[in-house]
């Protein structure tokens, strides 16, 4: 769910590094250079990148439409499609057998049968409708830190790539002992953190 629905699960992240510069001008250029594209190489993935988080199908960001006063604000958009095995096995067989007929051959060597199968997936992905992802992030300048829509690790570790590469910056999830830390520090009591032991819950 994103942040303009009605309920959504936050993960709080540090956003740690700096950009040398003019930093207005290094985050628009990187968003634009980790704006959505569709991607050409094989594999699972077929498109991702930043996205407006009013409209995923937007990725021109005119007038800067991701700022927020102090805020950043967008969705990363991630398109995947994932060809069914035993549309892939049937086709494959199909294939293969064409292949021998007109080669004359009796039997496909290991590496033909490789390259026919990753082709005939390639093929088949280009005819299925992707299944569409999008998760919200916003991010607050100001105080350094994220608010991302998702706490799936998978998912935080493809954002946490896509930052890193367009911006040069760090994304730390801010878990518990961390943001104890952050607190204790402001209050020089951070030394009895660490003398802390866990406790059996059970009676």
């Amino acid at each position: 769910m994103g942040f303009l629905s009605r309920s959504v699960s936050i993960m709080r992240l540090r956003v740690k590094g700096e950009i040398e510069g003019s930093f207005w001008d290094a985050v628009d250029a990187g968003i634009r250079k980790g704006a959505y594209r569709e991607i050409d190489t094989p594999g699972v993935e077929v498109g991702m990148g930043w996205a407006s988080i009013e409209d995923f199908t937007d990725y021109e960001f005119t007038s800067a439409s991701y700022l927020r006063a102090h805020y950043v604000a967008l969705s990363l958009r991630v398109d995947t499609a994932r060809v069914p095995p035993r549309i892939l096995e049937i086709e494959l067989k199909k294939e293969s057998q064409k292949l021998l007929a007109e080669s004359g051959q009796r039997k496909l060597s290991s590496a033909q049968r490789r390259q026919l199968k990753d082709n005939i997936k390639e093929s088949l992905k280009r005819r299925m409708f992707p299944s569409i992802q999008v998760y919200d992030l916003v991010w607050d300048t100001s105080k350094h830190v994220a608010y991302f829509g998702s706490l799936s690790g998978k998912v935080l570790e493809r954002v946490t790539d896509h930052f890193k590469k367009c911006f040069g910056l760090t994304l730390i999830p801010i878990i518990p002992y961390l943001r104890a830390e952050e607190l204790l520090e402001e209050t020089n009591s951070r030394a009895g953190l660490e003398n802390l032991k866990p406790s059996s819950m059970v009676p």
